[in-house]
């Protein structure tokens, strides 16, 4: 008998062994899968923080530069600018510190820089500057930004979805704005945002100086 009659039997996989091997390249693309969301969850975590600390040195580089912060001289307290989906949310600020708004920096003095944002799926902007001149973090939201509008070296932020109380969470009564040593704060929100409840600390990537 040759080689070929005695393993002609053995040419082909069995149901089984297929199966095997089926079962086992879907585990193997389940672990790529998540190993490459995990990357990309880091590096824009990574790039979050980079903006942050970008954004919040433009701005002291300009108070430097002009002894007052890159916002409208008729701003006089701390209000923020909210993160979220509209390009008003920062554009005022970032306008003044790219060059774009010579009312509030009249010398045209380029203090920040990025990329171009890119358009998401769903119309919107993500992971640079808007041609409305916003700035997106790597979610899609635009970074949120709290000045020292008062002077009084203090930033009492008490805004819409970024909390911060003295009293205990879900005290909801009685929590109390704790005034943050500083003169400019600047967050994102992070992949999942931030809720409005004060049963929760904001759990965003913070950058406050």
């Amino acid at each position: 008998m040759n080689t070929q009659e005695r393993f002609g039997s053995r040419a082909g996989f069995t149901l089984i062994e297929l199966l095997v091997v089926i079962t086992i390249l879907g585990i193997l693309m389940s672990l790529a899968v998540n190993g490459a969301g995990a990357i990309r969850s880091q590096a824009r975590t990574a790039q979050a923080r980079n903006d942050c600390t970008g954004l919040s040195t433009a701005i002291r580089a300009f108070y430097t530069d002009y002894s007052r912060y890159p916002v409208a001289i008729s701003k006089k307290d701390d209000a923020p600018y909210e993160a979220g989906t509209d390009d008003a949310g920062n554009s005022e600020v970032l306008k003044a510190l790219t060059a774009k708004d010579t009312d509030i920096n009249p010398r045209g003095v380029v203090y920040y820089e990025n990329k171009t944002a890119r358009k998401s799926s769903t119309g919107g902007w993500t992971g640079g500057l808007s041609t409305e001149g916003a700035l997106y973090d790597p979610w899609g939201y635009t970074y949120g930004i709290c000045v020292d509008g008062d002077y009084d070296g203090s930033l009492k932020y008490s805004g819409k979805t970024l909390k911060f109380y003295a009293a205990t969470p879900g005290d909801t009564d009685d929590a109390v704005w704790t005034p943050i040593s500083g003169g400019v704060g600047v967050f994102s929100l992070g992949k999942d945002q931030c809720s409005d409840s004060k049963k929760n600390f904001a759990p965003g990537i913070l950058s406050w100086y």
